[in-house]
């Protein structure tokens, strides 16, 4: 019977318009924002020049300067922006709190105002265009100044330019871009070739691109279905069938899990076929199983815990009230990692950002917290399926109406 339940509901979403409008959202993000990789799998040369790209530094050396640097520069245009939820935000400031960073920028560093535009000035004339993308202008901390009286400076500036500026520690602390030497580049180059075996690198970034369409469009799919039998007037119908509720609830979502697993597969298919095309010929060994791997690891969890939730608030209220659940979830989950894309802060995040194919190493380092998140959104899925088997159940007993209002069927019999 089970079965015979999951073949019907993978039917019924195929001639669902909803759900071939999330093929079409989902296959249209990833071609228009992924598609063709730029692969930079070349191996590094030495240049003249030096330049060989950047890195994250999480030296408290390193993010002391950059931050100064970038603090001077900022002062020195009268330029403020942040990124409180994930879209810049021009700043204005006014002359106190302008004398107020000036301050602290002097007592960090040693340097006046007029020493400080001096410096900007002297850098910006010995760049080149070549060399411009990845200079980082930088200002030593004065002696005597600790790490700690660094922090304390960068929580007033950020009191005064407001949540997400630069100069916010849970930023910094992830550490800062500071120019790559040769054997920055020859590493990484080799963590992508030899570890990652070319494709895990951009498997990582497919799924970073897909986990974000993946944290909305489900829910459509999943309240479409559950609301289809309502708007029929087929419950009380359903209801009396001598079927389980588990058996109902499962193979209905299960059906949707599978179905919308199809487009990811195919894309994960479609990068792979890349991969081997732009390596053949090239002594590099792939590992052909990364992007089903990611698909599943990765991205399943996800889909997962959105069809999940959509599905118990669905059952819970008999609206599409999900969609609004879903919607703030994925917009302060998207946006409150907007300047995090490649930090390796996943914590507690549903939608997990790396957009690189290098930087193995953070990924490595955090690699733990990964497993970590991608089970607990498993069993969250899991403990929302068995509540929403729950309310199911209750339905079919009358204890619980169309409007998610717990009713009392002795109350009612005695009524009656």
């Amino acid at each position: 019977m089970f079965f015979k339940l999951l073949q019907k509901e993978c039917g019924q979403n195929f001639k669902s318009l909803i759900y071939w409008i999330y093929v079409v959202c989902v296959l249209l993000f990833f071609f228009t924002q992924m598609g063709s990789p730029g692969f930079d799998a070349q191996k590094p040369v030495k240049t003249e020049d030096g330049i060989y790209g950047t890195k994250i530094s999480k030296e408290e050396r390193d993010i002391e300067e950059v931050l100064l640097g970038e603090l001077a520069q900022d002062f020195y245009d009268d330029s403020w922006t942040t990124y409180p939820a994930g879209f810049i935000k021009y700043v204005k400031i006014d002359e106190e709190e302008k004398q107020e960073i000036d301050k602290i920028l002097e007592e960090m560093t040693g340097l006046t105002e007029a020493q400080r535009s001096m410096e900007i000035e002297s850098f910006y004339e010995n760049i080149t265009p070549e060399t411009s993308v990845y200079s980082v202008f930088r200002l030593p901390l004065k002696s005597g100044i600790s790490y700690d009286i660094f922090k304390e400076n960068m929580k007033k500036v950020t009191f005064i330019l407001g949540a997400g500026s630069s100069y916010e520690e849970r930023v910094f602390s992830q550490g800062v871009d500071v120019p790559a030497e040769y054997e920055d580049a020859m590493k990484e180059y080799k963590n992508l070739i030899e570890r990652d075996k070319f494709t895990r690198g951009y498997a990582r970034l497919f799924s970073d691109y897909l986990g974000i369409i993946l944290g909305i469009m489900p829910v459509f799919v999943v309240i479409t279905r559950c609301m289809r039998d309502r708007r029929a007037k087929m419950q009380e119908l359903i209801y009396a069938r001598k079927v389980s509720s588990s058996t109902v609830i499962l193979s209905r979502y299960l059906a949707m899990i599978a179905i919308m697993l199809l487009p990811v597969i195919f894309a994960a298919f479609y990068t792979l076929i890349q991969c081997i095309g732009y390596t053949k010929g090239m002594d590099i060994s792939i590992d052909y199983f990364a992007f089903i791997s990611a698909a599943f690891i990765w991205l399943l969890p996800e889909i997962m815990a959105v069809s999940a939730v959509g599905m118990f608030l669905t059952e819970l209220t008999d609206s599409a009230i999900a969609i609004l659940v879903q919607t703030i979830w994925w917009f302060v989950d998207v946006f409150v990692q907007g300047g995090e894309l490649v930090s390796g802060n996943f914590s507690f995040h549903l939608i997990i950002r790396h957009n690189s194919a290098m930087d193995y190493q953070v990924f490595a380092d955090h690699f733990r917290e990964f497993v970590i998140n991608r089970v607990f959104y498993t069993g969250f899925a899991l403990i929302c399926v068995a509540l929403s088997v729950w309310i199911y159940s209750m339905k079919r007993k009358g204890a619980w109406d169309f409007y998610g209002k717990i009713l009392c069927v002795s109350k009612r019999k005695s009524k009656a």
